[in-house]
């Protein structure tokens, strides 16, 4: 294995801003840090070598912004990029759970009896993010701008994503399935933890993380499902069973073929569970779309070249205001508020009409 060279230009300035960011950085050294970050692949990795894990959690909180992505990183050293923020990750997910199980949850349910139906609904607002704890021990975590009903009975466990992102840690109950509807398909549980996003009436993206997630017609019934169910253990392999590390799409009730995806496309696709989006080789304008999901603010990007140019970098979901200067920085563009939330982006040297 090759081992990677620092020199000492490289190695004095990584420290100095690990020093710095641990003191806090200024408006000012935020861009300039940002910039000095993306210039080579040797200061993302200098900043690896000489951060402490302890402290990756903090870096990443001044790291925030989008970049051109002018040339490919190499494997090697966007396999360590991306292994920093899956060290973060580690770090938000920690620090999530202990609030979690420290805190009782700020919902309550009555015991289901035999006989009764609960039923319930929980959203957020745009930019907000919430954990549920449903009756049957299941958990639920809303993304932004999300609306999810339920319906438990003694012979079925309902739920309805109306609109958003939601994903499940699914409570295992064999005697009453699991089954999340969004527009025309369902998505039912078989031992699982899994993702469901709605982006429009038309279009629908599970992501499976842990066991295995049986597609229907929303309209199915009950014993029809269960039947399904059955099958499914003595046949495994339908191109309607989505399992472990494998994401499906579906436009128009037309299911795209399943996709494996890799620990750290996984890591990225659910990145909005720690308050991070991360984007690697989107355009500015899907990425700026992406980002839109969190805030009140819209963009409108008047040069069509610069709103396909690839970028890469992270998001905090409640952090804007430096988003806005790390694009203008790093693109060499300026931003201009015309009403309360919308934002023109243009060249800097055009002028607004």
């Amino acid at each position: 294995m090759t081992k990677i060279q620092y020199n000492n230009e490289i190695e004095v300035q990584a420290k100095y801003w690990l020093s710095r960011i641990e003191q806090g950085l200024s408006q000012q050294e935020r861009q300039a840090f940002v910039a000095w970050v993306n210039q080579e692949n040797n200061h993302h990795l200098a900043l690896h070598k000489y951060s402490p894990s302890t402290k990756i959690s903090k870096l990443l909180a001044e790291f925030n912004g989008l970049f051109p992505l002018e040339k490919k990183h190499s494997p090697h050293s966007k396999k360590l990029f991306m292994q920093l923020s899956l060290a973060a990750s580690v770090i938000f997910f920690g620090m999530i759970t202990s609030e979690f199980f420290l805190n009782k949850p700020i919902f309550s349910f009555f015991q289901l009896t035999s006989s009764e139906v609960i039923y319930d609904q929980f959203s957020t607002k745009i930019g907000e993010h919430k954990k549920v704890t449903l009756p049957d021990g299941s958990n639920v975590e809303l993304n932004t701008d999300s609306l999810l009903t339920i319906s438990f009975s003694e012979g079925h466990r309902q739920l309805n994503l109306i609109k958003g992102e939601a994903s499940f840690e699914v409570a295992k109950d064999k005697s009453r399935p699991f089954s999340v509807t969004s527009g025309q398909q369902s998505f039912t549980a078989l031992g699982t933890i899994f993702n469901v996003q709605k982006s429009d009436n038309n279009q629908l993206e599970l992501i499976v993380t842990e066991g295995r997630v049986l597609i229907a017609d929303s309209n199915e019934t009950l014993p029809a499902l269960t039947e399904k169910i059955a099958s499914t253990v003595q046949f495994p392999q339908k191109d309607n069973i989505i399992v472990a590390g494998e994401k499906s799409t579906i436009i128009n009730k037309i299911q795209s073929p399943t996709n494996k995806i890799s620990s750290l496309t996984l890591s990225q696709e659910l990145s909005w569970k720690k308050g991070i989006l991360i984007f690697d080789g989107e355009s500015l304008v899907t990425a700026l779309d992406e980002i839109s999901r969190y805030t009140d603010v819209k963009f409108t990007i008047k040069d069509k070249a610069l709103a396909q140019m690839k970028v890469s970098g992270y998001f905090k979901s409640d952090d804007v205001g430096t988003l806005l200067d790390s694009i203008s920085y790093n693109f060499d563009l300026k931003y201009t508020k015309t009403s309360h939330n919308t934002v023109v982006i243009t060249k800097a040297t055009d002028a607004i009409i």
